[in-house]
């Protein structure tokens, strides 16, 4: 049984690695805030999700929050704060990938057009899918090991982010992190330099999962 049980963790990690695009995450950072209907403002950040109350997906999605300010801590970066805009636009999307059955990165120019977003001068996209329930841990050292998606993970220039994950009727599991930059936010100009992997704080693959 120990075998067969680390059989399968090798199998759901290599559709997990496999599972991630190459092509990387989207960045955009502009002068001025979104074109949204009416002043833009800067918004309230939000509590995060309650472990307890929410369903596997609002779980996973508390976890992986939980991992990446573990990660800015470990590196000497400011946390990121909830914010629910953002896991809305997260949501949405994880759950249009798995109807479509493609993982790819959405118009992520044109969410700064979006009214929810008015308040946000900058966003970025990481994005993750596996054809298998695997735990919350799974897609956040994916993204960790990917120099692409860690700039996002590790960019001292966000100051938002809101993750949304959806458990396909199929089984697979989609995941979307959408990172934010309000409007006047006190943080450093956002990097593209891209972090050292190592040291990983939160390593383990592990955490909620789908079933």
């Amino acid at each position: 049984m120990p075998a067969t049980r680390s059989l399968l963790a090798r199998l759901l990690l290599v559709l997990a690695a496999v599972a991630l695009p190459t092509t990387g995450c989207v960045v955009v950072d502009t002068s001025s805030p979104g074109t949204g209907a009416g002043p833009a403002s800067t918004p309230a950040p939000d509590q995060p999700p309650s472990a307890e109350d929410g369903d596997a997906a609002v779980r996973m999605a508390r976890a992986v929050f939980e991992r990446v300010n573990d990660e800015r801590a470990a590196r000497d970066l400011a946390p990121l704060e909830w914010d629910e805009s953002l896991a809305g636009v997260a949501r949405d999307w994880s759950e249009q990938m798995a109807g479509e059955g493609r993982l790819e990165h959405q118009d992520i120019r044109g969410l700064l057009g979006r009214e929810e977003l008015s308040g946000f001068a900058g966003v970025g996209e990481n994005i993750f899918t596996a054809s298998a329930s695997v735990p919350a841990g799974t897609a956040h050292v994916g993204w960790m090991r990917s120099d692409e998606h860690r700039v996002n993970v590790l960019n001292p220039g966000w100051n938002r982010i809101g993750i949304g994950f959806h458990c396909a009727p199929d089984g697979s599991v989609w995941a979307t992190q959408e990172f934010g930059r309000t409007t006047g936010a006190d943080r450093p100009e956002l990097s593209q330099e891209t972090p050292p992997q190592e040291p990983i704080a939160r390593p383990a693959e592990d955490g909620p999962s789908c079933s």
